[in-house]
């Protein structure tokens, strides 16, 4: 006889219905999630593994996601866009693309350091937030201390032990920062040449056109010291990058350590494609020298940078993650972006490539969309307390 009306199941092929499969799943092996959930590509499979039973959901806690590439971000849009509008991301690891509703108009720059599952939004011409896209979380800003859609450029920086949200005049290069609960923001004025940076240990370090680094005072906004330039690169004979102008001068905090990371191309003049490039990588000593103090802080090449790997966007911001082989986040490597124009087309080509600090060669090289490849964001799917 047939089941009683209301009573029916859907039954797959197999006769199996849903909370029969549903079961079946469940009784997985608890021990044997984790494993499972930790090799997944990125954070939108994890959501879908969340998904599947209560027992998934329950070994799957959204503060231990898998870890992954960060996610590339589109570039901004105009300051005059409508509001909400959408955010897009292009997943390295998963090889595909999302469509985030946004908060406010479109995101400027990626937060880094603690806060890196956030972007920076602005809401309209002079307001500006941490915004969550994938939790929908927001964190609001003091109002910009410059005209935000006319001169100012916002990215975050931070260290092992604070951040800071850093607003940028893009038109006198003076800039201000804010710490988390501040309701002004602290300018230092004063300093020319101020794109290029880092927080580490209540200081700014700021890369300047001459290659030196300004070491100032957060508190204050005094220059402290200036750091001279590091070693020109061997030649290239020597496995240098053949000396010449750098294309790339980085600065990031990685385990309370200031690394800078200089690219070259390998002829001396230009890259004409993604393998062109190399890296040469520098750790700031601060131990003192010849029984000076250390203020007389130098910066000395390492070979290497241990079990973390370096991502740095095009507008000289970088963070630090930890190496993951299942994630494809290899270890000792850095990541960074190439753009090629080309007249034929009147384009853009992106690209995205990892420079492998043990081959001295960049062993990795993705294509972007053109309108992808400005900075990066970490997905981050546990809301702030």
């Amino acid at each position: 006889m047939g089941e009683p009306p209301g009573r029916a199941e859907r039954r797959d092929a197999g006769g199996t219905t849903e909370g029969e499969e549903e079961d079946r799943w469940a009784q997985l092996p608890p021990e044997l999630l984790p494993v499972v959930y930790k090799k997944l590509p990125d954070s939108a499979d994890f959501v879908r593994f969340r998904t599947v039973c209560r027992a998934w959901r329950d070994a799957a806690p959204v503060d231990d996601p898998p870890s992954q590439l960060p996610w590339v971000v589109q570039r901004r849009g105009s300051a005059f866009q409508a509001a909400r509008a959408h955010f897009r991301f292009y997943s390295p690891s998963s090889g595909r693309t999302y469509s985030v509703r946004g908060y406010g108009g479109r995101s400027w720059l990626v937060v880094a350091g603690a806060c890196q599952e956030y972007l920076v939004t602005t809401v309209d011409l002079s307001t500006t937030a941490l915004y969550n896209p994938l939790t929908g979380d927001r964190l609001a800003l003091p109002p910009a201390p410059y005209p935000q859609w006319r001169h100012g450029v916002v990215h975050v920086v931070a260290d092992a032990w604070n951040w800071l949200v850093v607003n940028t005049s893009t038109r006198t290069r003076h800039f201000g920062y804010c710490r988390p609960g501040d309701t002004k923001w602290s300018l230092v004025d004063g300093h020319q040449d101020m794109g290029h940076r880092a927080y580490h240990r209540g200081r700014f370090y700021v890369n300047t056109s001459a290659q030196e680094t300004l070491v100032i005072d957060a508190s204050t906004g005094a220059v402290e010291s200036v750091l001279p330039p590091p070693p020109p690169p061997p030649p290239r004979s020597a496995g240098g990058g053949g000396g010449g102008v750098s294309c790339g001068d980085y600065l990031v905090e990685s385990r309370g350590k200031l690394i800078r990371a200089v690219l070259f191309p390998r002829d001396g003049v230009v890259a004409a494609s993604p393998e062109d490039y190399h890296l040469n990588v520098y750790q700031l000593d601060e131990a003192p020298h010849d029984g000076k103090a250390a203020a007389a802080a130098m910066w000395a090449k390492v070979d290497s940078v241990g079990d973390r790997v370096l991502f740095f966007d095009r507008h000289g911001h970088g963070f630090s993650l930890e190496g993951n082989g299942a994630a494809e986040l290899r270890r000792d490597c850095v990541y960074f972006m190439h753009e090629k124009r080309t007249w034929v087309d009147a384009g853009e080509h992106r690209f995205l490539c990892r420079y492998s600090m043990e081959d001295r060669e960049v062993d990795r090289v993705v294509s972007l969309a053109d309108t992808f490849g400005d900075t990066w964001v970490v997905p981050g799917l546990c809301p702030s307390e």
